[in-house]
């Protein structure tokens, strides 16, 4: 499978964006929602209306409305792009995981313009291992693991150099035939965009981060 088997067509985002730079989002703007009051939550879990609300006490004050650095709770600067997916069955879970973080990675850092468009490239390998820690919580029939093997993360300043950069894997024959090697061809890759909002922990530095909330902060109630 090449990356032409995402369920869009990056060239044409990318003329599109181009074209009509509304339809690149602006970090910074806000939306309304007049559902309920910003600075309100709930107080019982059987409110039926909105009305049924009470002001909510902050411990952390930083995260009230309005009052934390870019009055958005600390949302990062940085365009936040992920592409899930399901590693190939026909190779072993050691050997899909050590291409992609061996091969597959210098390929990428290697490709035209990765370090020009990117901020920041992570890779996520959910191992069987680790889906066997947490398998408790599923068998609570409250949660399910997701099916996806892997994420690759990447930040960039805006979804434009985002498009561009993956529209340079479309283009990058030995991109596209080293994925084939490691990914389950038989599953579209499945994409998310959006943005962080830091709550607790440090900022990410090559990527413009500001701190959350830090550890040792003396209002953490410390009971386990």
């Amino acid at each position: 499978m090449r990356f032409s088997a995402l369920a869009f067509s990056v060239p044409s985002l990318l003329s599109l964006a181009t074209a009509h730079p509304s339809f690149l989002p602006d970090i910074n703007s806000t939306t309304t929602c007049t559902r309920s009051l910003p600075d309100f939550t709930n107080c019982s879990p059987s409110a039926s209306s909105d009305d049924k609300q009470c002001p909510h006490a902050y411990t952390f004050s930083e995260y009230a409305p309005g009052t934390y650095l870019n009055h958005d709770s600390n949302r990062q600067p940085y365009f936040r792009f992920m592409i899930l997916f399901k590693m190939n069955p026909d190779l072993c879970e050691e050997q899909a995981n050590e291409h992609w973080k061996t091969v597959h990675a210098d390929l990428t850092l290697a490709m035209k313009g990765t370090g020009v468009l990117i901020e920041r490239y992570v890779q996520f390998h959910a191992d069987q291992a680790s889906r066997v820690a947490i398998q408790s919580l599923e068998d609570t029939g409250s949660v399910e693991v997701a099916p996806y093997d892997g994420i690759a993360e990447f930040h960039a300043k805006d979804a434009e150099s985002v498009l561009k950069f993956i529209n340079n894997a479309f283009g990058d024959p030995v991109i596209g035939k080293d994925q084939e090697y490691f990914v389950d061809g038989a599953m579209k890759l499945q994409v998310m965009a959006g943005y962080d909002t830091l709550i607790y922990g440090s900022g990410i530095r090559t990527s413009g981060g500001t701190d959350g909330i830090l550890p040792g902060d003396p209002r953490f109630n410390n009971g386990h």
